[in-house]
């Protein structure tokens, strides 16, 4: 395998890491290789493969990295501890600016709270409170909406029958208004300035 390749794989690594599972056709796009390339800089992620934490997952036209097989039980202990902890007052301040926007980015719910939402958002995502999907207006994004067991969970059918819900949805609405200007962009950017241990403040 050649340097390129090397260096092929080491930024396939890098998005999948910061984007989630990619297909290899984005793949290809983004790193402007063709598919021969890219095959080979896979080959050269399984050799890097060994003892590794992470492993890499290949379904043919899709590709992911996911935890490997050996740390199942540490993963799954994890697991079990963020199942048995209270969610808190982070966690209800994140699951009622979702409810009442119906669905968020993590950089516009970090704007809402003015902290860092991302632990919280692992959290309730693990309990099945709340789920990620793709964003409709940067595929490259994600955000996250309620689930039909939260909605079980408080007694509703639907959103709408939330507690003063236009009245809260107008006053999240008219937050956002006086900054048209800024861009998703910039929100996460600010976002990521926001300290992760600034969200126990709020708990």
């Amino acid at each position: 395998m050649g340097t390129d390749d090397q260096i092929h794989a080491t930024q396939i690594e890098a998005l999948l890491f910061a984007e989630g599972g990619m297909s290899k056709i984005e793949l290809t796009k983004y790193l402007g290789i063709t598919p021969e390339e890219l095959e080979r800089a896979i080959a050269v992620m399984r050799e890097r493969g060994g003892e590794r934490g992470v492993v890499l997952v290949d379904d043919g036209t899709t590709l992911e990295l996911r935890t490997a097989p050996s740390c199942a039980a540490l993963i799954e202990r994890i697991r079990k501890e963020e199942y048995n902890r209270d969610i808190g007052r982070a966690g209800l301040e994140v699951l009622a600016a979702v409810l009442y926007k119906n669905a968020q980015t993590r950089a516009q719910i970090d704007f809402i709270r003015g902290v860092n939402s991302t632990q919280t958002l692992r959290t309730l995502t693990m309990r099945g409170l709340l789920r990620k999907v793709t964003n409709p207006q940067n595929e490259r994004s994600y955000m996250y909406e309620p689930t039909t067991e939260l909605l079980a969970h408080l007694g509703i059918t639907k959103i709408s029958e939330l507690p003063d819900f236009e009245q809260i949805q107008k006053q999240l609405n008219d937050l956002e208004t006086p900054h048209p200007e800024v861009s998703e962009a910039a929100h996460e950017a600010s976002s990521e300035e926001l300290p992760e241990t600034s969200e126990t403040d709020h708990e």
